[in-house]
């Protein structure tokens, strides 16, 4: 399980260098609201939390009275600017939104969902148990086939330590006043992914270059999960790697220039080439 957190301007502006040293590994952030409306803090917080190293995903808020594509049009202009790396949801509770039957309510969803993926976004849908389970005002049999994820609200006693709900949901928001550390505002609701939606690593290096025979180059790469990179090279006798050290989720690589000049070799992390170094 990953965990994770969701907030908006009610958490006003958090310190997310804390909620990530306190053990929170992802955020989702309202980004939008029908239409001609950006949640007042969702810049200033997507900035801060990518510049934590905390991945981000976003949700906007869905209404009725508005078609899908001007909200999807909204909500892609919001968070163009942002590297968005975990789900584009879209939150369904609005009452108004009952209005419609579950046929349709269901094929406005899913219409939602397509343009977002179409966009190159994962697309992510967001009820609480009664809409999906209960009163069934969602049909989750046609999403599911859709192949889109679900991100369900229930809150009870259960928690994850204790209670597994990943046949009803990729995603559990399982209450609605955690605390974390680096979030003063109260009622701060609480996730966890059955999934990881993050890409697998991040290297700070993918162009080609030369290196100096006997130098080094240092490399970064960035996990989204718990388990460390692996960085090889194709010609171990023209480039070693080095591990050098780990923080959070970042781990640093030496590469160092052992092989002739005008030797190469190709740089890999977890068996995908990343780029390619010349010695010189």
């Amino acid at each position: 399980m990953i965990k994770g957190i969701d907030i908006s301007h009610y958490q006003k502006n958090p310190d997310f260098k804390r909620v990530k040293a306190a053990g929170i590994q992802f955020v989702m952030l309202k980004a939008t609201e029908g239409v001609n409306y950006i949640d007042p803090c969702f810049k200033a917080n997507a900035a801060a939390a990518i510049a934590a190293g905390l991945p981000i995903g976003v949700y906007h808020f869905l209404r009725a009275g508005s078609s899908v594509e001007n909200q999807v049009k909204d909500c892609l202009a919001a968070i163009k600017p942002y590297k968005i790396t975990w789900p584009v949801a879209v939150d369904v509770e609005h009452n108004e939104l009952l209005t419609m039957n579950r046929d349709k309510l269901t094929s406005m969803v899913l219409d939602f969902c397509a343009r977002i993926k179409a966009a190159g976004y994962q697309p992510m849908v967001y009820s609480n148990y009664n809409w999906f389970y209960s009163a069934k005002h969602l049909d989750v049999a046609r999403i599911k086939a859709s192949g889109i994820p679900i991100w369900m609200a229930w809150y009870s006693n259960a928690k994850p330590e204790n209670t597994n709900r990943s046949n009803l949901c990729d995603m559990w928001q399982y209450a609605s006043d955690g605390k974390v550390d680096g979030i003063t505002s109260s009622g701060l609701d609480m996730n966890v992914s059955y999934k990881d939606f993050g890409p697998e690593f991040i290297s700070d290096t993918t162009c080609n270059m030369a290196i100096k025979h006997g130098a080094f180059y240092q490399m970064k790469v960035t996990v989204s999960g718990n388990t460390p990179p692996k960085v090889t090279t194709g010609t171990p006798d023209v480039v070693t790697i080095l591990p050098r050290y780990v923080v959070g989720n970042d781990h640093y690589f030496y590469l160092c220039a052992v092989g002739a000049p005008k030797s190469g070799t190709g740089i890999y992390v977890n068996g995908k080439k990343q780029f390619v170094v010349n010695v010189k």
